[in-house]
Parts: structure tokens; C-alpha cells; sequence
């Protein structure tokens, strides 16, 4: 038999190399071991960390040529030469050549047999005792094609493709066995620079097949947040995830790129450590001189935080400035404990322990060496930090292939001194809590699977899951005939929504469904599938029958922590009256629960226009017979849609138009009206049938009044509806209010028919409004913008009119009209160099010295920037098209638009990915193209990014923006074969 590799089609990049080997998907931590053994192998301990089956792995090279020009004996120097990086003093591994592989492996030797790639026999798993790993030269490429797909070899792709590894075999005894090693042929030519690139990729591959982790440590190099001194330049670990890119080689932009780190060689001490006792020649004890960290990390509930990379600070002069070594808490920890939604966790997700306790909280360091060359001046501090989102999929650092769950509140640096040489040799372990994390596990009357809480009757409510495992229960009553959705928003401690904390799954049953089956209506087979941020979303088609259902909200790997918060909804439209309106259309009421504004209607998917919302009840006019397409008696399905969120709830068979529309007559009407005086003569109407002699009474009539005057069935509102008596009488007393023309209307809701009166009230009425609404901008940002004012009198534009000007400190005025124009409108230009962050601005405008109107200037501060995708997400094309632009939105959480904000964008280009096999690891997909840029939001809060595509190949282009100190969104764009 001969070994496989395959790859997947997944859109989203979560190939870690080297997994599904004997149904294994080890666990990636940061600091520490790649690897960590769930309950999948007989003979090892869950939560064990997976090093190498033995401490001196032989490597065999592929007896053939590496590239043109470059002899056999060159390529295996420069094999030794990565290999020898690891071959330090404190740690037990001994990485060395064993011999040469029976064949020169190409794609003449190697196929794809439908699952996966077939290499030789002796470069397979199988022979790991012989050949633990090969290293293979790809000379013309082939074989990268054939892994990763046609043109992954090109040399303009040898940043991500130069060097690929797999380990693919792992032992019963949660030990690596083997791993495979491709190196393409065709990085490698004339100029010395690239084997020296592609030495410096094969170092870092080398590191991954022994185990070692991505680690996140002294990130600013990578980030550009602060910039890099030369110690922390010095301590970059060579397992940093992705490289700077600083010019045409990455190994140019790392000091010293062949030497270890302290981060790098603690990690080795702790996979491989040389015990004291029993020292072989040429080591030393990995901890003579050095102490090592096992601690733990705790909310202020004292459960574990995990999730969390913790580096340690050095410096000197008790200034500690650069990180020395990390670790990641809950690395021992269980990536999926599986929920109800999505049922167990798959064996090939099964990594690290369920034992929450300590084991969430848990992180460690192997090894942190003690150096007194400079006195007692040095100090130490431990910090913990949010894993950077960008490092997740086969980049990821956390206990997730996901985004990382970002950390709750802030720890204490501890402890702010540097151990004594006495310390040596000695495990130090210690708590550090969070004290203004999030500080409650009470998850309120959500129920459990067998007696579920009644939902919300709005529709609307908040929940949390706290403790590994929890999941909320809910009940409602839904009717037959009715599609509705279900949606479920991850927030953060300040309520906003967030896609690095909970991963929210849901699912629905029919009440009367036993407890312990998968969804029977639906579930989500993963979390967060809404382009809005932080949402996942399930639609649930319409029963044949009323009926009770039980809906569950879990965490998709079966977390629960204090800061999982979540917001959930239930969009469904329940009921509408009346159930027939005439050929015209009319006034339909639709109650239900979880509406919000802006919610649309369609009565036969025609759009119906919209007069009032609210979370159980939305009031619509449903459009004419002829416009909806419909036909007499025919029942037509009513919509309400979300164009927020992309749910809809839908109601089949519920309006009937029912023939030609009612007419509607002016009864009485005043002649004239004065301010403050209720008229003598009432407003009133008669509606008739279409035949226009029969009264129709119980008909719905809608008021209204522009001008100066008060319909006393309204009150203070401009409008209103009232029913007709039994004569089919609507009528209400008028009082004028101010000069100026009146007009006073009457519609009939169910066909539409209006009527309308025309008459005077003698006093004069003066008004100024602010044209436009109130704006929003970026704490500190420079702004300029025109503020306008409508002066009218009795209705009607005042031309000519004097305007007076004024603005708040901290807001200049420039260019004034100081006359309104023929229109009656008057500007004034503002500029402002930046209000705070929580302050108001406020521009005035006055006509007739006392008259007068405000706009508002509110300044947000960088904590309350939201960013999210206005459009272009979710595009999937052909390798042939172009991808459309991304519009991305900053607003300040409550949907106003940011101006002024700066905005980050990260983007990358990988390579698409084929079908994984069912034994046998996914190849990697390259990375093809990556850039970052920066903007700034315009007057709408928009910023257009680009997509970075590479022309004619496919791919998954990746985009992350982040604004404030909060706001963060990624998008992935797919251009398929």
C-alpha cells in the first residue's frame, strides 16, 4: 500500500498540515507544542503534548538534484544546514541526515488516485521505523502542482510555496511518527539569495514537523503598532507565523534569521527536555540555570481563561521591553467538547483534555534561561495579551482554527522582578485573574433540554453561556404555514457584536422530539454564516401545523465562559388584519415578534410600503391587486424581511384582494381656521363601496393634516386612523395652531382612495430647521462640512431672511451666508480640528432674531468604532472574472455612520484547495499575495478596498479591517476553478 495527501475545498483556510493521519487533527498552540493528543490514541494521555517518537529523527534526502545547477551535494548542505538549527545544548533532539530515499520522488512517480497524492512506498507513513522524514527535491515543480494544484510551483509564488511539509504519521502513544517534506525546485536558480530562502523556509518547516508551535511574541515586529527596538528584533522567535516582508527575501528582514530565539529553545525544552539526572554527551540539563512556568489564568468568577498568550517581558534598569518566551493558556485544554446542536465532537477534532479544570486556565513555558551579566538591574514582568486575529487556520496560534477568542478585561503584570540565581532548576507557578474581566456565570432562566424557557415575547432577548458545555434552551409557539429565522449575535463585555468570542450554533425541534437527537426542524452546521458581524443565522421552513418548538443556542466546540454573551432573536410574523383588502390595496397590520425598524414588507414578493414598526407589530400599506400580480380571491404570501440581517419570516396564503376599491366623500369641511379656536364645522368623511351609494362601515380612514392646525382624534401627531360608524362616518373637531395654509386629507386603508380640503389659518408661523441630520466623527479627526437652515413662514420659503450664526467651542465657522436664498435655506461652512472622544458640537443657525435650529456634532471615541461590510461580501467567481470591490462601513455601534475614522486593511491571497482524503493529510494552500493598507471613512462612513487578486488562478482572498480599539471584520472572497 502506499501512503496519501489530500487537500479540501473548505472556503475558509483552516488546514493545519499533517492532521487526519489515524483520524488525528492535533492542536496548535503558541509558544509551546503544535501537537496535543485527544482520546484518539489508545496509549496516550488526553491533553499530552506530541513530540517526536524519538529524540534523534533521521531525515532522508531525495537522491536527485534540488534544481539547474545546483549539485546533489549543495542541495543536502543546505538540508544540514536548516536541520542544524535545532540541534541545541538544552534540548534532547538531534536532527540529522540519515541517508538518501530509494528514488528521485517527481510527478512521474506520484499521483492523485481520486483521494489524495500517492508517493513511492518508502515516503509513506507506513515507513516511518525506516524513513521518519523525507525530504524531497521537486526539481521542475510537478509534485507542488500535484499537491497543491497546477501553478502552485511558479516562482512568483516561492514566499508561500518555496517549502511544504506534512506530518502525516502519528502513533498510538500520541507520538509523531512522520512527515514529509517537499522542496520546490524551481524557488532555487542562479542567485545565491534563494537558497539561502529557501534554507531559511525549510529551518521553520523543520521546526513544525518536530512540533513547535506558532508563536506570538514580540508581535509589534509583524504588526507596525510600535515600533521594533533592537532587542525585541533580537528575540523574534523563529516560529513567528508570518513573515515581514521587507524586500525580495523574508530571511532578509530577521536579525540573525538562523539563530534560535529563547522562545524557540523553550519550546524544544519542553517537547524534548534533558533531564538532570541522565545528561548525554554534548547537552546540557535543560534546566540548569533556567526555571520553568506552569500558572494559571482566571476570570474573576475563577474560571480558567484560555486563549490567552502570555509572553514574558525582560529588561534592564527594571524597564522591561521586549518579550523573552510565551505560552498560550488552555493549550492542554480540549479544542471541541461538541453541543446538542452539531452533536459530539468528530475524533478528528478531538485534541487536548476535557478536564476544565486546571486545565483551561493552564499555560506553561519550558524553559527561561537566568542571565545575571548585567547585575541584579534586570527585571521580569508576565503579561497576558489577545492572540492576534490574523493568526488563525493554519497560521493559528489559539486553541481554535478560527478566529481566536480575544481576551476578557486585563491582567496584572506580574510580578515585576527577576528571579534569584537560587531559583534555577525551579517550576514556578502562580494565578493571575482578570479582576475587570467578566465577572458573571449567571445565565439566568434559560432552561434546560427537557423544560425550556418561553422565549421573549418581543422577540428579542439576551443570553450567556457560562461553563464548558452550557447551552440555553428556549421555547416558542409558532403557527402552521409560517417560515421564520433565528438569529444569534456573539457581543462582547461592552455589548457590541464580536466574532472573537463565542462561535454561536442553533438548532430547533419540535417540542414533543425526544432530548438528545440532533435538530429534527434545523440547526446550523457551523457558527457564524450571516455577513453580519458576529451572527449566526437559521432559516426554519414552515410546519404543515401549529406547533411548539424547543430551540438550543450552544457554543459550536462546546465552550462556555463568562464573557460568552449573546444577543438572539426570532424574526417571525405571526398574524395580519385585516386578511382581504379591495383591488387597490390597503392598510394591512402584521403582529409577530423580534421586528425592528427598517424591516420590509412584500405582499407577493412587491415591496409594500412601510408607516410604523415595532418589535411585535408592523403597520404597511400592501400594494394594488395588479401591481402585487395577484387575481381575485387568491391568497397571497406576505414577507417581512430584514435587509440588515438577510432574515425573513414568511406567512403563506394570508391576503386576499377581494374586488374594486371603496370610494371615500367629504361630508363637512370649515371654511377657515384661527389659532387656538376649535372651528365650528367638523372635518368629516363618508366612504361608500364601489358602487358609490352603499356606506361601508368598520372601514379603516387615515387623517392627516399639513399646516397649522390639530385634527383632535390625533392629538399632537399629524396623522392618524380612526374606523367608520355605522353609516361608514369618520370625523374629527379642527383647531388651527398657526398661519398659513392647511390642508386636510382622508384615505381609505383598504383601496387607497384619498380626499383632501384646502383652506387658511390668518397668523403668521415662522420656523427654522436644520437640513440634515446630526453628525458623527472620529474622536481627534479633522473634519470640514456644510451645515444648512430652511427659514419658512407660514409654510412657504422666507427669502431674504437674516440668519445669525454661532458654534460651540472647539468648532470654527467659515465661509457665512448671512441671507437666506430664494428657497428659504441659508449655509454656513464648519470646520473642526477634533472634538473628543464622548464630547458634543453644536452649530446654531437664527432667523428673526429668536427663531433658531442646531446641529449636533458628537464625538466618538476609538472604543465605540464598529466596522462592518456594507457590500461586496460573499462574492464567489470564476478564476476568469474580477472581483468586485468590498465596501467597508465604520459606524459608532448604534448605526450612525463615522466620519474620519482611520482605517487598517490586511489582505491575503490563498491558493484554492481541492478535496481532502479520508486518511491522509490536507496539504496547505499557499499564500499567494498579501498587502496592507490604510484609509480613512468618507462623510457616509465608507471605505472601498480593492481586492488583492492574483489574475487567472483560483483562490480565497482574505480581507481584515480593523479601526478603534474594537472594531474588526474579515470577508473572504473565493474565485473557484
Amino acid at each position: 500500500m502506499t501512503g496519501v495527501w489530500g487537500c479540501s475545498a473548505r472556503l475558509k483556510r483552516v488546514v493545519v498540515l499533517g492532521l487526519l493521519a489515524m483520524g488525528a487533527v492535533p492542536l496548535a498552540q503558541a509558544g509551546g507544542p503544535r501537537f496535543v493528543a485527544g482520546t484518539q490514541y489508545a496509549a496516550a494521555r488526553p491533553g499530552q503534548m506530541m513530540g517526536f517518537f524519538t529524540a534523534q529523527p533521521l531525515y532522508y534526502t531525495d537522491p536527485g538534484s534540488l534544481g539547474a545547477g545546483i549539485p546533489h551535494a549543495q542541495s543536502d548542505a543546505m538540508v544540514a544546514a536548516a536541520a542544524s538549527v535545532w540541534n541545541v545544548p538544552t534540548s534532547l533532539i538531534t536532527l540529522g541526515q540519515g541517508g538518501t530515499l530509494a528514488e528521485h520522488v517527481s510527478g512521474a512517480d506520484s499521483y492523485f488516485d481520486g483521494n489524495g497524492v500517492v508517493f513511492p512506498a518508502d515516503v509513506q507513513a507506513s515507513n516511518y521505523l525506516t524513513i521518519p522524514i523525507a525530504v524531497i527535491y521537486d526539481t521542475d515543480g510537478s509534485l507542488t502542482d500535484l499537491l497543491l494544484g497546477s501553478g502552485a510551483s511558479d516562482p512568483d509564488g516561492c514566499r508561500q510555496n518555496g517549502v511544504t511539509e506534512s506530518v502525516d504519521g502519528f502513533g498510538q502513544n500520541g507520538t509523531i511518527e512522520h512527515a514529509v517534506i517537499v522542496l520546490n525546485g524551481r524557488c532555487v536558480g542562479t542567485t545565491p539569495e534563494q537558497l539561502v530562502q529557501m534554507q531559511y523556509q525549510l529551518m521553520r518547516k523543520f521546526g513544525r514537523v518536530l512540533g513547535l508551535a506558532w508563536s506570538q511574541c514580540n508581535d509589534n515586529i509583524f504588526t507596525g503598532v510600535t515600533p521594533a527596538t533592537g532587542s525585541q528584533e533580537a528575540n523574534w522567535p523563529v516560529m513567528h507565523p508570518l513573515d515581514v516582508i521587507c524586500g525580495a527575501y523574508t530571511y532578509e528582514c530577521m536579525r540573525d534569521p538562523f539563530t534560535l530565539r529563547p522562545d524557540d529553545t523553550s519550546t524544544l525544552a519542553l517537547l524534548y527536555p534533558v533531564p538532570d539526572g541522565n545528561v548525554p554527551a554534548g547537552k546540557t540539563a535543560s534546566f540548569a540555570n533556567a526555571i520553568s512556568i506552569k500558572s494559571q489564568l482566571y476570570f474573576p468568577t475563577m474560571q480558567g481563561m484560555d486563549a490567552v498568550n502570555v509572553v514574558v517581558r525582560w529588561g534592564l534598569l527594571y524597564i522591561p521591553d521586549y518579550d523573552v518566551v510565551s505560552g498560550v493558556s488552555g493549550a492542554l485544554y480540549q479544542r471541541d467538547g461538541g453541543n446538542p446542536v452539531t452533536g459530539g465532537a468528530p475524533a478528528a477534532d478531538n485534541a487536548g483534555s476535557p478536564l476544565s479544570d486546571p486545565l483551561e486556565a493552564l499555560f506553561f513555558i519550558g524553559r527561561l534561561q537566568l542571565d545575571f551579566s548585567e547585575g541584579l538591574v534586570n527585571v521580569m514582568q508576565v503579561i497576558g495579551e489577545s492572540i492576534n486575529p490574523l493568526y488563525s487556520g493554519e497560521y493559528g496560534i489559539g486553541i481554535y482554527d478560527g478566529a481566536p477568542i480575544a481576551m476578557s478585561g486585563t491582567f496584572p503584570v506580574y510580578p515585576g522582578w527577576f528571579p534569584p540565581p537560587w531559583w534555577a532548576g525551579f517550576q514556578w507557578n502562580f494565578q493571575m485573574v482578570a479582576s475587570d474581566g467578566a465577572a458573571s456565570c449567571d445565565t439566568g432562566n434559560d432552561g434546560v433540554a427537557g423544560a425550556p424557557a418561553a422565549a421573549d415575547p418581543s422577540g428579542w432577548w439576551s443570553g450567556l453561556l457560562c461553563g464548558p458545555g452550557h447551552t440555553s434552551w428556549w421555547s416558542a409557539s409558532v403557527k402552521a404555514g409560517r417560515s421564520w429565522t433565528l438569529e444569534t449575535t456573539a457581543t462582547d463585555e461592552t455589548g457590541a457584536a464580536s466574532a472573537l468570542k463565542m462561535r454561536p450554533v442553533m438548532g430547533v425541534w419540535n417540542a414533543s422530539d425526544p432530548t438528545g437527537t440532533l435538530p429534527m426542524i434545523a440547526g446550523t452546521p457551523g457558527a457564524m454564516n450571516s455577513f453580519a458581524i458576529g451572527m449566526t443565522q437559521l432559516a426554519v421552513a414552515a410546519a404543515s401545523q401549529d406547533t411548539t418548538v424547543s430551540m438550543a443556542i450552544a457554543d459550536q466546540f462546546g465552550a462556555g465562559r463568562p464573557d460568552f454573551t449573546y444577543n438572539a432573536r426570532m424574526l417571525y410574523a405571526d398574524s395580519i388584519l385585516p386578511a382581504t383588502v379591495g383591488a387597490g390595496g390597503g392598510r394591512i397590520t402584521i403582529t409577530g415578534t423580534g421586528f425592528r425598524q427598517g424591516n420590509e414588507v412584500t405582499v407577493n414578493g412587491v415591496r409594500a410600503v412601510v408607516s410604523s414598526w415595532s418589535t411585535t407589530q408592523i403597520v404597511a400599506t400592501a400594494p394594488s391587486m395588479s401591481v402585487a400580480k395577484m387575481a381575485l380571491g387568491v391568497a397571497a404570501d406576505v414577507a417581512v424581511i430584514d435587509p440588515g440581517t438577510g432574515g425573513q419570516t414568511v406567512m403563506s396564503g394570508v391576503l386576499v384582494y377581494t374586488g374594486a376599491a371603496d370610494t371615500i366623500q367629504v361630508v363637512s369641511a370649515p371654511a377657515a381656521l384661527e389659532t387656538g379656536v376649535v372651528a365650528a364645522v367638523p372635518f368629516a368623511v363618508r366612504v361608500f363601496a364601489s358602487d358609490g351609494v352603499t356606506a361601508v362601515g368598520g372601514a379603516t380612514v387615515r387623517l392627516a393634516v399639513t399646516g397649522g392646525a390639530v385634527l383632535a382624534v390625533c392629538g399632537s401627531a399629524s396623522s392618524c386612523s380612526m374606523t367608520t360608524d355605522a353609516t361608514g362616518l369618520a370625523q374629527s373637531a379642527v383647531t388651527g395652531s398657526s398661519a398659513g395654509v392647511v390642508v386636510l386629507s382622508a384615505t381609505e386603508m383598504s383601496g387607497g382612495a384619498t380626499i383632501s380640503v384646502t383652506l387658511n389659518d390668518a397668523d403668521p408661523v415662522r420656523v427654522v430647521t436644520v437640513m440634515g441630520a446630526s453628525r458623527y466623527l472620529a474622536a481627534g479627526a479633522a473634519v470640514g462640512w456644510s451645515v444648512s437652515v430652511l427659514a419658512t413662514q407660514d409654510g412657504v420659503a422666507a427669502a431674504g431672511t437674516a440668519v445669525v450664526w454661532s458654534a460651540t467651542a472647539g468648532i470654527a465657522l467659515g465661509s457665512l451666508q448671512l441671507l437666506t436664498g430664494a428657497n428659504g435655506v441659508a449655509s454656513v461652512s464648519v470646520q473642526t480640528a477634533g472634538l473628543a472622544g464622548g464630547t458634543q458640537g453644536v452649530v446654531t443657525g437664527c432667523a428673526w432674531t429668536t427663531v433658531c435650529a442646531g446641529s449636533v456634532v458628537h464625538g466618538v471615541a476609538a472604543p465605540l468604532w464598529t466596522i462592518g461590510v456594507a457590500s461586496g461580501a460573499g462574492q464567489t467567481v470564476g478564476s476568469a472574472a474580477t472581483l468586485g470591490p468590498v465596501v467597508l462601513l465604520v459606524s459608532d455601534g448604534a448605526g450612525h455612520p463615522l466620519i474620519g475614522a482611520p482605517v487598517q486593511v490586511y489582505q491575503t491571497v490563498d491558493a484554492w484547495e481541492g478535496a481532502c482524503p479520508v486518511q491522509g493529510p490536507c496539504p496547505a494552500a499557499p499564500v499567494l499575495a498579501a498587502a496592507t493598507s490604510a484609509g480613512v471613512s468618507d462623510a457616509n462612513g465608507m471605505l472601498t478596498v480593492t481586492p488583492l487578486q492574483v489574475a487567472g488562478v483560483p483562490q480565497v482572498v482574505n480581507i481584515a479591517a480593523a479601526t478603534g480599539t474594537q472594531g474588526f471584520v474579515a470577508v473572504a472572497l473565493v474565485v473557484h476553478p
